[in-house]
């Protein structure tokens, strides 16, 4: 069972490689960010409250749950574990596909977070309790939007060069790494761009992350019954 459901995901993978248009404007990480925005826009323009539904309370639980699932995983979790395994090019490379696909689905989660508490609670209706919250909920879905659509191509391509000027120098070792740091200009400038990115873009995930707890405790604090 398990063969054949990799032999169809290689499938699928071989399609999308062939059939894929490189139009950064199509990639699916632009599209989910784009409908996420697309979505919270819908629910900011309803004026009334949306009916109580399981369908709603569905999808707002989804979102939370998932969004704090994925940011755990990925910040305390997978970075330490996988790097300690992998090379530092090979864990350059995993991270340039995971990272893509973590902040697109962050910010998907964010939306449906955030669009399903202004169906039901509408922005001209804000409470000061709904405010707070709704504030949080906003910061999530710009930090996860920042990282998908800025920060996170910015990195990816930083990081790539910092490869490749790597790789035509054969450094390998720590010590080859501050060799190119100390004398090479160029790897200096993509450096100290790689890691200025790189840390605003850890600070976001970190806001992102932050905020998942504090949602978690909010429901906990006004929905769980023990």
């Amino acid at each position: 069972m398990g063969a054949q459901i990799s032999k169809v995901e290689d499938t699928i993978h071989d399609v999308y490689k062939k059939t894929w248009p490189q139009a950064w404007y199509l990639a699916p990480s632009f599209l989910a960010s784009l409908g996420a925005l697309g979505y919270v826009g819908y629910a900011f323009s309803q004026g009334k409250p949306t009916p109580s539904s399981p369908s709603v309370s569905f999808l707002h639980l989804l979102g939370v749950a998932g969004g704090f699932g994925i940011s755990f995983w990925i910040t305390a979790v997978h970075g330490r574990a996988v790097q300690r395994m992998l090379t530092r090019h090979e864990f350059a490379t995993v991270q340039s596909h995971l990272s893509t696909v973590y902040f697109s689905s962050s910010a998907v989660l964010a939306s449906l977070s955030l669009g399903t508490f202004l169906l039901r609670h509408p922005f001209s209706a804000w409470s000061k309790e709904a405010t707070q919250l709704g504030a949080a909920l906003i910061a999530a879905l710009v930090a996860a939007e920042v990282n998908s659509l800025v920060l996170n191509p910015l990195v990816t391509n930083l990081m790539l060069d910092r490869n490749n000027i790597e790789f035509l120098q054969a450094a390998k070792t720590s010590d080859d790494i501050d060799r190119l740091v100390r004398n090479d200009q160029k790897y200096r400038g993509i450096n100290n761009k790689f890691n200025l990115f790189h840390s605003l873009s850890m600070i976001s995930g970190l806001v992102y992350h932050g905020v998942q707890w504090y949602h978690l405790y909010f429901l906990a604090d006004h929905c769980l019954v023990l």
